[in-house]
């Protein structure tokens, strides 16, 4: 069971082996031929990952101020509350209805007196 979790590393001229190519030796030109140009490769993409990086925190830093800018709980709390305390359509169709009959009271005065007592 412990053996089910033990990778073998490839040997040298395994067709699995990673970066097949890997580093060379003998022909006198040591095992550092190529070397440099993958480590150029890999500068290279520092660089831009760096690039890359300071723009993320440029733009986390925008969104930052922008949260701050926000309001808070409380402040939606406080305007959930003085939402809530607003007249329904109910209330203001009520309310209409009311002012539409003592417009009509006060403009029929007369007639209303007269007809009443």
């Amino acid at each position: 069971m412990a053996d089910d979790k033990i990778l073998a590393f490839p040997s040298k001229g395994d067709p699995g082996q990673i970066g097949s190519g890997g580093l060379s030796s003998g022909s006198g030109g040591g095992t550092f031929d190529g070397m440099e140009a993958r480590v150029k490769r890999l500068e290279d993409d520092m660089s831009e990952i760096r690039k890359d990086l300071k723009t993320l925190l440029i733009d986390s830093a925008e969104m930052k101020g922008m949260l701050k800018g926000m309001p808070s709980a409380q402040s939606f709390g406080e305007l959930k509350g003085r939402v809530d305390s607003l007249p329904t359509t109910a209330k203001v169709a009520t309310l209409l209805g009311i002012l539409g009959v003592l417009v009509t009271i006060a403009t029929k005065w007369v007639e209303l007196k007269t007809m009443f007592g």
